[in-house]
């Protein structure tokens, strides 16, 4: 095994057969996958989690007031940033 793929082996991911709609394309700033609805608020996640409901996190940028929803989503997706946005630090440190 290539150690620079032990990261990916520890981390969920998508079957490359399932049906799926590509509706975007972006870069990851941490290994895995993950799938569910869309959210647009911390407390939305938080509320989708207390109802068993899976949750993507999807916000401009996330800030430290965010965290509480990042731990309860399944994923986080940001329109700004990068491998050492505030979002992927902690998503990295989440294993998400």
């Amino acid at each position: 095994i290539d150690p620079a793929s032990l990261d990916q082996l520890l981390h969920p991911t998508i079957d490359p057969k399932a049906a799926r709609d590509v509706i975007g394309r972006g870069l990851p700033a941490s290994p895995g996958a993950a799938t569910g609805e869309i959210v647009f608020s911390s407390s939305d996640a938080e509320d989708a989690k207390a109802q068993g409901r899976k949750a993507i996190l999807v916000r401009i940028e996330t800030s430290p007031e965010d965290i509480h929803g990042m731990h309860a989503a399944e994923g986080i997706l940001t329109t700004r940033g990068g491998m050492t946005s505030h979002a992927a630090v902690v998503a990295r440190g989440m294993g998400k």
